[in-house]
């Protein structure tokens, strides 16, 4: 697909990782209606997220599969809590004033946030007409997995926008030639090229947007 192809009006948008900026630039484009499930976590690999999304979330963030990998230094103040499975790491969920390498406090809070996550991802994806999945990063083996696991599980239409890294200032279209994917390399990162996600987030909409909406990291 080409990205005039994805750029319209969709019933709910989310974030599939694979790191808190998707999620930042979707909220900040109002494209954000509510939290996704990997919104603020670290999923470096599109295929574990295909295996997630094909097992149903079934044991996502189990207290017996994760481990602590120290502290998040970028945005002090938290552990990282890896799911030893599905190689994806919580970022923001563990503050270190009630919680420890060693006990993890405010673990049950976290699970229950993440089941409603979960739950509403799921209502969303057999109520909404059209979703869009946006995505930083994927091969096209793994996009093409991707679009075969949700065509399974999304009852209506859904469009997959997967972004790669490119190191010169210019965006590009690939032609993967997939149904429902349309795969943009720019340079993801640089502060001066905000106009290159203006140029594809800029003409879409979504409907589940309300006007006095305002977006809260725990919601």
């Amino acid at each position: 697909m080409r990205l005039i192809d994805i750029q319209h009006n969709y019933d709910t948008i989310f974030s599939l990782g694979d790191r808190c900026l998707t999620a930042n630039k979707l909220r900040h484009f109002k494209l954000r209606p509510y939290a996704g499930i990997v919104d603020w976590m670290l999923t470096p690999k599109l295929s574990k997220i295909v295996n997630l999304l094909q097992n149903r979330f079934e044991n996502f963030m189990n207290k017996e599969t994760m481990v602590c990998e120290g502290y998040n230094h970028l945005i002090f103040g938290h552990l990282l809590l890896k799911d030893t499975v599905y190689d994806i790491t919580s970022v923001h969920d563990f503050p270190i004033e009630r919680n420890t390498p060693e006990n993890w406090e405010t673990y049950s809070e976290f699970k229950t946030k993440l089941e409603r996550r979960i739950q509403r991802f799921i209502n969303k994806l057999e109520t909404c007409p059209m979703i869009l999945f946006v995505r930083i990063g994927g091969t096209y083996e793994e996009a093409k997995h991707l679009e075969e696991i949700l065509s399974e599980i999304v009852v209506s239409e859904f469009r997959v926008l997967i972004l790669n890294e490119v190191p010169n200032r210019r965006l590009i279209e690939y032609d993967w030639g997939l149904q429902y994917t349309c795969s943009i390399g720019i340079p993801i990162e640089k502060r001066e090229c905000n106009d290159f996600w203006n140029m594809i987030l800029n003409n879409i909409t979504c409907n589940d947007m309300l006007e006095d909406y305002i977006d809260f990291l725990d919601d």
